[in-house]
């Protein structure tokens, strides 16, 4: 896959690939540097941050890495987009 670095040097990941890592806005992920000009992206999953218990959607991560309302807007988001055929 090819993509461009923005002028503020910033790297888009594409949301199918964002959605099949679990990454949402505020994952920890880590950058190392290779031989030949390689850079490797590597997600820092620890935990689940969301899961389902008893029917609900629960916040399990710890208190003010990521802002569980955000994050349930935007899995409904993504939901809404799957449903609609949005990518």
């Amino acid at each position: 896959m090819t993509t461009k670095i923005d002028k503020f040097g910033r790297i888009l990941i594409p949301k199918p690939m964002r959605q099949r890592m679990g990454l949402l806005p505020g994952s920890p992920v880590s950058l190392v540097e290779g031989d030949g000009g390689t850079v490797q992206i590597t997600a820092e999953h620890s935990e689940p941050l969301l899961e389902m218990q008893d029917g609900l959607l629960v916040y399990t991560g710890p208190i003010g890495e990521i802002d569980p309302v955000d994050a349930v807007h935007q899995i409904y988001e993504e939901r809404a987009d799957r449903h609609w055929g949005r990518s």
